[in-house]
């Protein structure tokens, strides 16, 4: 996999979050595609256009996803640098990281490589595992971490979760969001017994092997007898999937 990149301010950013594709600044706009930058190329990119800007994010994007439309042309110094002739999807960002500045106003920025080089341990990170059973058991583990009141589950995509495509299967993405829903459910209901009735799910991205999703659980209602549920699965910053669903209490 090789890695290009792109820094934009975070309002650019968050609003493609909700576009559902990044459609480039408006110097991209202007020039009739979006500008990227290799690894090599970034450093000089961030000094030359982004020196004493604050509210970067840090885009880095898998090539092999953009296609023909992806080209490799001379910039106005001469070098060639990676130009992409329409939006930007979402599905081939791999990583979204925010920029700091460095005393001198040069951004700083991350170590670059085509791959992370320390792969994720969610127990360094304060996530603890709980005994799964059946499906779970063999898909799992399931990770949990508390923040506030609220509770965020997880799981680390590995190579048995892909599908023929080399990314996670969307089968893992809606067992993971029916198995943390339905926890996040029993905790609203104070542990009643209950089935899920409904579930939909809406696939935004594709998962790597090595990204770590993490569902974002909201109950919506509750009532007498049914938990109406929703959750966005995250791979850090983007939103992979999202999905809802009903629950409804036994016995009630």
């Amino acid at each position: 996999m090789r890695l290009i990149y792109k820094i934009c301010p975070e309002d650019l950013w968050r609003a493609a979050e909700q576009a559902g594709v990044f459609a480039g600044a408006p110097v991209d706009i202007q020039d009739g595609f979006i500008h990227f930058s290799t690894a090599e190329q970034l450093p000089g990119t961030a000094d030359k256009h982004f020196r004493g800007q604050s509210g970067l994010m840090l885009l880095s994007v898998d090539e092999a996803d953009l296609g023909s439309a992806l080209r490799y042309e001379p910039s106005r110094g001469g070098a060639l640098f990676p130009h992409l002739y329409g939006p930007l999807p979402l599905a081939a960002i791999r990583k979204v990281e925010r920029l700091a500045l460095g005393p001198d106003g040069r951004v700083v920025l991350p170590r670059l490589g085509s791959e992370p080089q320390v792969p994720f341990d969610p127990s360094a990170d304060g996530w603890t595992t709980r005994p799964e059973t059946g499906l779970m058991e063999l898909l799992g583990p399931v990770w949990m971490k508390r923040e506030g009141e609220d509770r965020l589950y997880g799981f680390l995509a590995e190579a048995r979760h892909l599908n023929r495509g080399g990314v996670v299967h969307g089968g893992m993405l809606m067992a993971f969001a029916d198995q943390t829903l339905g926890m996040a459910a029993s905790r609203a209901n104070g542990g009643r017994r209950q089935v899920t009735v409904q579930l939909d799910t809406h696939f935004l991205a594709t998962v790597r092997q090595g990204e770590f999703v993490v569902s974002h659980c909201t109950v919506e209602r509750l009532t007498r007898s049914l938990v109406f549920m929703r959750c966005e699965l995250k791979a850090g910053a983007r939103t992979v999937a999202t999905a809802s669903g009903i629950w409804k209490l036994l016995g009630a």
